[in-house]
């Protein structure tokens, strides 16, 4: 557990997984804010352990963040509550931060019979489901409206949750997500010498976890367009997940597959965007994609899908270009033209750090939640 002294707010987050998501990301990144901000914090994991659930444990970890699973793998499972209301009452905690769909479900009931507040935390935008998944988010959502405060990391975030589920309540806000301005800087950088990349040759590199609907094959689609005017350009996947070999074939049969790197998840996020010409997030949902505010910190120019909240991240134009989403050509052909404009690149570089700089400082952002975390414990010392 990150210490800040006795006096300081203890605060138990929990989480469904530990996956290479935005989510499990802010979570390492917190961990170096929250002393400052007067709060500390340990994590309770709801799944098992496991190679692609635990993925973000050793950041956590070396950060000295305390971390238990539960090993509540459904919602259904008879020992999920009791395990829940267990973990709450150990961690000695003030106020419970429920992170993701399963976890605002669960936490609030468990939370309340351990005599705690709860501040559920919605990562995504709500989009249409199927029957079965459209009941499990509807449940989460009349669950975590019982909780102090229920938060969304964009505009677009809360909004669409508005409109699919019949209004904003008086205990929804926005808090958007930020990173740590000292690790994703403007110091030049270099690209691993394992990834074999020729002096000179651009880098476009897109982060996050190989699933679908991430846009990783509309990247590949597009990558053979770009070759033509930049045939040395490398295209970095950084991160991995279950697409990773139908996106090897992918790239194998559109003839790309020599000039694209698949690097796996990497501790060297930042070096790797610092030495990057681009960053592309050709994405088909997104809420507030941390990738895109760390490739703004590190001075980096995007070309992203204009879907979502990405637009509140990517200011068309000035920080970055934006796509219709499946429009590949158009994709690549943004590409292409900045990748040939470097003076364009440098000044969408400037502003990009200068938006990161007034809007997602991760200090800021460590205050803004322990005012929350304030105001629910004040709640419960209240009896509300």
């Amino acid at each position: 557990m990150v210490s800040t002294g006795p006096s300081a707010m203890r605060v138990l987050m929990v989480i469904d997984s530990l996956r290479l998501g935005g989510a499990e990301r802010v979570l390492a990144t917190l961990s170096a804010m929250a002393p400052a901000a007067g709060f500390r914090f340990e994590v309770a994991v709801l799944s098992s352990p496991g190679s692609h659930r635990s993925v973000m444990e050793p950041v956590l970890a070396a950060a000295g963040v305390q971390i238990r699973y539960l090993s509540i793998n459904r919602l259904s499972d008879p020992r999920a509550l009791p395990r829940l209301v267990g973990a709450v009452r150990a961690s000695g905690c003030d106020v419970v931060h429920a992170h993701l769909e399963d976890a605002a479900t669960l936490v609030p009931p468990a939370a309340r019979i351990a005599g705690r507040r709860t501040v559920c935390s919605f990562h995504h935008v709500a989009v249409p489901l199927p029957r079965r998944e459209k009941l499990k988010e509807r449940l989460a959502v009349a669950v975590a409206n019982r909780s102090a405060v229920v938060v969304f990391v964009s505009r677009t975030s809360l909004e669409s949750f508005a409109l699919a589920y019949g209004g904003a309540r008086k205990n929804w806000c926005v808090i958007e997500n930020a990173v740590d301005l000292d690790v994703f800087t403007v110091e030049p950088a270099i690209m691993p010498p394992e990834f074999m990349v020729p002096d000179g040759a651009p880098v476009v590199t897109m982060v996050g976890a190989l699933r679908s609907r991430k846009g990783q094959d509309a990247a590949l689609d597009a990558w053979p367009l770009v070759r033509q005017s930049f045939p040395e350009a490398r295209l970095l996947f950084v991160g991995d997940g279950p697409e990773r070999d139908g996106l090897l074939r992918r790239a194998r049969a559109l003839g790309v597959a020599e000039r694209v790197i698949f690097a796996g998840t990497r501790t060297d996020v930042s070096q790797l965007l610092r030495a990057s010409s681009l960053v592309v997030l050709p994405s088909e949902h997104e809420a507030l994609p941390t990738t895109l505010i760390e490739a703004a910190a590190c001075g980096v120019p995007v070309v992203a899908t204009d879907i979502d909240g990405i637009p509140e991240v990517v200011i068309d134009g000035e920080t970055g270009l934006l796509v219709p989403l499946g429009d590949e050509e158009a994709l690549a052909r943004n590409v292409t033209a900045l990748l040939g404009d470097a003076p364009r690149r440098a000044r969408m570089g400037q502003n990009a750090r200068a938006m990161a700089e007034d809007r997602f400082n991760s200090h800021r952002w460590a205050e803004r939640l322990c005012e929350v975390y304030d105001q629910a414990a004040r709640m419960r010392r209240s009896g509300r």
